[in-house]
């Protein structure tokens, strides 16, 4: 029978590698989503001043 010090580093060496294999793919989605459907970009260039004009109203 294994003890538990044995069990832990098993599993320790199955899981950490798993989780940075998934963390992984869903970087590699993300990019690949990012690529496939990119964000339209805001020509509005004054952001700033719609919110500087919403604080000299009050």
């Amino acid at each position: 029978m294994e003890s538990a010090t044995s069990k832990a580093i098993t599993l320790m060496t199955v899981a950490l590698p798993t989780m940075f294999a998934v963390i992984g793919v869903f970087i590699f989605a993300t990019k690949a989503l990012h690529a496939a459907f990119p964000a339209p970009v805001e020509e509005d260039e004054d952001d700033d001043d719609e919110y500087e004009d919403d604080e000299d109203e009050e």
